[in-house]
């Protein structure tokens, strides 16, 4: 993963917001896939076809070739096959490179790993615990506001006047 000038560390930095664009795989089609493909293609590393990357939507058809539309009467856009084919590589290859980090680390790291793992697990545990001890107390004020209404339907607080004969 080092190629390039790409490592975890700059993997797990934080970027700052960018301009909405449509996404692929949760990443920006135009901010991100398009370029990167195009120096794919530029250095060989892939053969994207120029129609793909220079429209990367297209408009989406049924089998017999009537424009699919949406709920709002717009048109329906969908991803070329050629570029979701593309980010589907490259998603997997990095769901790849992940296991295969972490089972190195794993390895070379084994009773780092295991205290990482132990202290996760302990602090999961106190914060299922304060959040149990939440959601019960929650559920019990429920319950008694509930009870408190139905006391309050059942016995009328305006009772009728008993007929009396004269």
């Amino acid at each position: 993963m080092a190629k390039g000038g790409l490592d975890i560390h700059s993997l797990m930095k934080q970027s700052p917001d960018k301009a909405k664009d449509r996404s692929v795989w949760g990443l920006p089609l135009n901010g991100l896939w398009i370029p990167f493909f195009t120096a794919t293609n530029t250095v060989g590393e892939s053969n994207i076809d120029s129609g793909s990357l220079g429209c990367p939507l297209r408009l989406a058809v049924d089998k017999d070739g009537v424009p699919k539309l949406k709920d709002d009467g717009s048109a329906r856009y969908q991803v070329d096959k050629a570029i979701s084919k593309a980010v589907k590589g490259v998603k997997d290859n990095i769901a790849f490179g992940l296991i295969a980090f972490t089972a190195t680390v794993q390895k070379t790291h084994a009773e780092e790993y295991k205290a990482q793992v132990e202290a996760a697990q302990k602090a999961g545990d106190e914060i299922r615990e304060h959040e149990d001890t939440t959601l019960g107390a929650y559920l019990a004020e429920l319950e008694a506001v509930a009870q408190q209404a139905a006391a309050k339907t059942s016995s009328p607080t305006n009772p009728a006047k008993e007929l009396v004969a004269a």
